[in-house]
C-alpha cells in the first residue's frame, strides 16, 4: 500500500496540503465530556470573571483537568468558540499559522485567506500574524473565544512561541483567548498582568475541592465506602488525574482502598512513581488484555480514528474498545464529532514507556504501521514522522525525498530540518539511491550540508543510468547555486540525456527546471526557440513543474526584453501560485514582476519589489535575491543616485563573494560595476570590472563602453562587432552602442541603428533600456518617433527619460528636410487641406500624413502653425 501511495504521488497529482488532511482537522475538534466528569461551577464562574481580561492562561501540570475544564466552559459561554489543540508538528511557525488561520476561519469565513496568500509567497512570520490580525481586525464579529491547548508542545522553539507571542499581543478586542499549558508561557507575562492584558490560573486554583474530589470519586468507584472517600480525596491533594486513577485502582480490584505509606502524598508535577503504580499496578491489572493491548498500540499517535486503530492493532474491534473505555473512564475522551480519540496525555506517554520497556520491538512495528497508514491517506508529513520514530530511516527518507518540494514550497523548513536530523546520514555507499536521496533534501534548506551530502554521493558508483542521471542532476543544481549557469545547463542536459525515460522522478524532472533556469539567466528566452520547447515537453506529464515554469518563463522574458510578455505571463499564473503552496513560483514571479515594471518605467514599483527582494535570501533559488540587487543598482544609477547604487553594488559583491561566486555570477557583477566606474569617471576602476566578464556579449560591449567615455570611437566600433546578441534585449542595446560610435562620424548610419533599435524596443514594450542607453541619441530617437506608435514614444520622453518633451526647440532644425518635405512645407502656410495637398503633389493623403509627422519631427513643433512659424525663421519659408 506504501509503494501505491508512492506512486501516486509521482503521476503529477497535486497532493493533498496538511491542513485539508482529516488528522489536521481532528486538531479543532472539542474534547467530549467523559463519562463520571464532575461539573466545577465555581471555576466555570471563575472563567466568566476572567473573561473580562484579553487572554486568561490555565497553567498546571498533565493530569489536572485542564483541558476538561476549559471544554466544559466554552460550551456553556454565551459566546461562540473554537478550539485549536497544538501538536509537534505546530512547532514550525508556518505549520503553526495555517492551524491558527484555519481555526479562526470558522469564526470569521474568509479571514484566514489574506493569511494564507503570505504563507505562500517569501515572508517573515510577523507578516502572516499581520495579515491575520489585520484580516479579523477588519471583521464586524461578535465576541467569540479561541482555545488553544498543549501550549507548551511549541514553548521551546523560539521562532514557533514568539510567533504565537504576536498573534496573542496583537489580537483584536473582540477575540478572547484562553491558553492551556503544562508550563509558564513564553510571554512577557509580568508586563501584560501589569497592563491589565493576562490573567493566570494555576494548580492552586484547580486543585479539586474535597466535594469535588469526592464526587468524582462515588462516580468513577460508587463500590467504595463512603467513609473512606474523605481520606482518598486528602491523599490525592486536588489532582485530577490521582483521583481517577485510585479510584479505577479501587473499582477494578473491588478491595478496600488502603493507601500504601511508601507512595507519594502529594501531586508530582509530572510522570512520577505514584501515577505509573497506579497506572500498571491497581488501574489496569485487572482489565481484560486486549483492552490493553489496544491501547498501548495505540498510544503512538496523538488522535486515533476507527480505521487508524485497526491498523495498528490488527484488531477490527478496537475502535469499538476505545469507544468502551472512553465510556468507562479509562483516560479516552471522544472528540465531539468525526469518531476521533485521544488517550490522555499523561497516559499516553506512560503507555508508550511501558511499551518500550516491554517490547521496543512492538513500539517500533506500531510507529512502522502509523507510517503506512498515514502514508496510504496521504498524509505524507505524519508518515514520515512515525517512519522516524519505528527507525526505519530508508523509508523516511525514501518518502521525505519526494514530499520535501511540497514542504518547501509550503515554507516549512523547520519541519524539514527536524526530519534531515532524524535520518542517519550513515548510508552504506552500496545505498548510492539513499546518498543522492540525502543530497537531495539537503539541497532545498542548507547549501553547505548540501555540499557535504553530494560529495558523499559522489564518492559511491551509480550502479545504473538512472542513478547516475540523478547524481549529475545535483551537481547542475550545485552549479546553478554558485552562479555557473553554463555549467549548469551542460550538465542537466546530459542527465537527461543519461536517464531518458528510465526513471524520471521527482529529481529527475528537476533536471528540466535547471535547463529552464540556465536559458533564462543565460538571457536567452524566447518562447519559439526549440530548447524551450524541449523543455516544456520534458515537464508535461507533471502539472505541477509545468506551472512553476511559469515563473521561469516570465524571468527569462523579462530578462531578454519582453517586459510586456513578462507581466501576462505572470498575471496568468498568480493566481494559482497564490491559491496553491508554490513559494518558488511565486519569487520568480516577484523577480520577472520587478524588472518587467523598471523596463515599463514604473520605477517605484520596481524599487519596492527590488529592495524587499534584495533584502531577504532567496535560497535555493540563490539568483533571485543577486538579480534583484543587481537591478537596483541599474535602477538608481538611471536614477543619478551613484552614491546609493554604490551601496546595494557592495551588498550584491558580498552575497557573491559568499554564497554566489561563479562564472556567470561575477559577469552579472562586474557588468554593474562597469556602469558603476563609468558613472564615478573612474575608466581604471571600469576597465578591471571588464576584464571579469566572461559573457560573449557582455564583455565586448563593457570594453565597448569604455571606449566611448574616451572618446575612441574606431576602437568602440570595433569592439561592438564581437558583440553577439542572444536575445533583443541585446538587439536593442547593440543598435544604440553602435549608433553611438557612428553619430559623430556617419548620421546617416547611426539613424538606421537607433531607428533599428527603436522598433525592436517599441514592439516589445522596452522602454528602460532605451533610456539608459540612448541618452546621447534623444535626437536620433525623435527623427525614428515617426516609425514607432505614438504612446510609446511619448512613455518613453515622459516616464523613463523624464522630460516633459524632448523635441528639439523651435528655431533649430534637427536634420535637413527632403525635396517630396519641401515641397509639403511649401503648401502649409496655404489654406489647403491635406487631401487637397496630396491631390497638388499627386501622393496619397497617407503619404501627406506620413511627410507632416517628419517635417515636425525635424522642426521640434507639434502642430501646422507651429512648423510654418518655425520654417519661416529659418528661412525655409518666405516670410509674407
Amino acid at each position: 500500500m506504501a509503494h501505491q501511495a508512492h506512486g501516486a504521488h509521482e503521476s503529477g497529482s497535486v497532493r493533498r496540503r496538511r491542513h485539508d488532511s482529516p488528522f489536521f482537522r481532528s486538531k479543532f475538534r472539542v474534547p467530549a465530556s467523559p463519562h463520571h466528569f464532575v461539573r466545577r461551577p465555581r471555576l466555570v464562574r471563575l472563567l466568566d470573571d476572567l473573561s473580562d481580561y484579553p487572554v486568561t492562561a490555565l497553567i498546571a501540570p498533565a493530569g489536572a483537568g485542564k483541558t476538561a475544564l476549559a471544554a466544559d466552559w466554552i460550551r456553556h459561554a454565551d459566546r461562540r468558540a473554537v478550539w485549536l489543540a497544538l501538536d509537534d508538528n505546530d512547532r514550525d511557525p508556518q505549520q503553526l499559522m495555517t492551524a491558527l488561520a484555519a481555526t479562526v476561519d470558522q469564526l470569521v469565513p474568509g479571514c484566514a485567506e489574506s493569511t494564507m496568500s503570505v504563507l505562500r509567497r517569501p515572508h517573515e512570520p510577523e507578516d502572516a500574524v499581520r495579515a491575520l490580525v489585520d484580516a479579523l481586525e477588519g471583521a464586524d464579529a461578535d465576541p467569540a473565544v479561541l482555545v488553544i491547548d498543549d501550549v507548551h508542545l511549541i514553548d521551546d522553539e523560539p521562532s514557533a512561541s514568539s510567533t504565537l507571542a504576536s498573534f496573542i499581543e496583537h489580537k483584536p478586542a473582540w477575540l478572547y483567548l484562553l491558553l492551556v499549558s503544562r508550563r509558564q508561557l513564553k510571554l512577557p507575562v509580568d508586563r501584560l498582568r501589569a497592563g491589565g492584558e493576562l490573567a493566570d490560573l494555576t494548580f492552586d486554583a484547580l486543585r479539586f475541592s474535597d466535594s469535588e474530589a469526592m464526587e468524582m470519586l462515588s462516580g468513577l468507584c460508587p463500590e467504595l465506602p463512603p467513609e473512606e472517600l474523605p481520606e482518598v480525596a486528602r491523599w490525592a491533594g486536588g489532582w485530577a488525574a490521582a483521583l481517577q486513577l485510585v479510584a479505577l485502582a479501587v473499582r477494578s480490584q473491588r478491595t478496600p482502598w488502603v493507601p500504601d505509606p511508601d507512595l507519594e502524598k502529594e501531586a508530582p508535577a509530572g510522570t512520577g512513581r505514584l501515577v505509573d503504580e497506579y497506572l500498571w499496578h491497581e488501574v489496569l491489572a485487572a482489565e481484560r488484555p486486549e483492552l490493553i493491548d489496544i491501547l498501548l498500540a495505540v498510544s503512538v499517535v496523538e488522535r486515533v480514528n476507527y480505521p487508524l486503530a485497526e491498523a495498528l492493532t490488527g484488531r477490527p474491534e478496537a475502535g469499538d474498545v476505545l469507544a468502551e473505555a472512553e465510556r468507562r473512564g479509562l483516560f479516552v475522551t471522544a472528540l465531539e464529532s468525526g469518531g476521533w480519540f485521544e488517550v490522555h496525555a499523561l497516559v499516553r506517554e506512560l503507555l508508550l514507556a511501558e511499551l518500550e520497556r516491554r517490547w521496543p520491538e512492538g513500539l517500533q512495528e506500531r510507529h512502522a504501521r502509523a507510517a503506512r497508514w498515514f502514508e496510504t491517506a496521504d498524509d505524507s508529513t505524519s508518515a514520515v514522522e512515525h517512519w522516524l520514530a519505528a527507525g526505519m530511516h530508508r523509508e523516511a527518507l525514501r518518502l521525505l525525498a519526494d514530499l520535501v518540494v511540497d514542504l518547501f514550497e509550503s515554507g516549512r523548513e523547520t519541519t524539514i530540518h527536524r526530519m534531515i536530523a532524524g535520518i542517519s546520514p550513515n548510508f552504506p555507499e552500496s545505498d548510492v539511491d539513499a546518498l543522492i536521496e540525502f543530497a537531495w533534501c539537503q539541497l532545498h534548506v542548507d547549501r553547505p550540508s548540501f555540499e557535504i551530502a553530494l560529495t558523499a554521493a559522489e564518492s559511491a558508483a551509480p550502479a545504473d543510468a538512472a542513478g547516475a542521471g540523478r547524481l549529475m542532476v545535483l551537481r547542475a543544481a550545485s552549479a546553478i547555486h554558485s552562479g555557473d549557469g553554463g555549467r549548469c545547463d551542460h550538465l542537466a542536459r546530459a542527465a537527461l540525456d543519461t536517464m531518458g525515460e528510465v526513471r524520471l522522478d521527482s529529481l529527475g524532472r528537476f533536471g528540466w527546471s535547471l535547463v529552464a533556469q540556465s536559458i533564462a539567466l543565460d538571457e536567452r528566452w524566447l518562447d519559439s526557440a526549440p530548447e524551450v520547447g524541449q523543455v516544456r515537453l520534458g515537464l508535461s506529464r507533471d502539472a505541477r513543474r509545468s506551472i512553476a515554469l511559469e515563473g521561469t518563463r516570465a524571468v527569462g522574458l523579462a530578462l531578454a526584453g519582453h517586459p510586456l510578455d513578462a507581466l501576462e505571463t505572470s498575471a496568468g499564473v498568480r493566481q494559482t501560485a497564490n491559491a496553491e503552496d508554490m513559494r518558488s513560483l511565486r519569487t520568480e514571479l516577484s523577480l520577472a514582476e520587478a524588472i518587467a515594471t523598471r523596463e515599463l518605467g514604473d520605477r517605484e514599483q520596481a524599487r519596492h519589489l527590488l529592495e524587499r527582494l534584495s533584502a531577504q535570501s532567496s535560497y535555493p533559488l540563490v539568483f533571485v535575491q543577486v538579480l534583484a540587487q543587481l537591478e537596483l543598482v541599474e535602477l538608481h544609477l538611471s536614477d543619478g543616485d551613484v552614491d546609493d547604487a554604490e551601496t546595494v553594488f557592495g551588498a550584491a559583491t558580498e552575497t557573491c563573494e559568499r554564497h554566489y561566486n561563479g562564472p556567470g555570477a561575477i559577469s552579472g557583477l562586474a557588468r554593474r560595476g562597469v556602469l558603476l566606474g563609468l558613472a564615478r569617471r573612474d575608466l581604471d576602476a571600469a576597465a578591471r570590472w571588464s576584464q571579469r566578464i566572461e559573457d560573449p556579449f557582455w564583455r565586448p560591449l563593457s570594453d565597448a563602453r569604455i571606449e566611448l567615455a574616451d572618446r575612441r570611437f574606431t576602437e568602440a566600433a570595433e569592439a561592438l562587432a564581437l558583440a553577439v546578441p542572444r536575445s533583443v534585449r541585446h538587439q536593442v542595446i547593440s543598435h544604440l552602442m553602435l549608433a553611438r560610435t557612428l553619430r559623430d562620424g556617419q548620421r546617416g548610419s547611426a539613424e538606421k541603428e537607433v531607428a533599428s533599435a527603436a522598433e525592436i524596443a517599441a514592439e516589445q514594450g522596452m522602454l528602460q533600456t532605451v533610456g539608459s542607453e540612448g541618452l546621447e541619441l534623444l535626437d536620433l530617437l525623435e527623427l525614428a518617433a515617426w516609425r514607432v506608435p505614438e504612446g510609446w514614444m511619448r512613455r518613453l520622453r515622459h516616464v523613463v527619460v523624464g522630460s516633459e518633451d524632448l523635441r528639439a526647440s523651435p528655431g533649430v532644425l534637427i536634420d535637413e528636410l527632403t525635396q517630396r518635405e519641401r515641397d509639403v512645407l511649401r503648401l502649409l502656410p496655404t489654406r489647403l487641406t491635406v487631401r487637397e495637398i496630396a491631390g497638388e503633389l499627386f501622393v496619397s493623403r497617407n503619404t501627406v500624413k506620413f511627410h507632416l509627422r517628419v517635417i515636425y519631427q525635424k522642426l521640434g513643433v507639434n502642430s501646422r502653425p507651429e512648423a510654418v512659424d518655425t520654417a519661416r525663421k529659418l528661412g525655409l519659408l518666405r516670410s509674407h
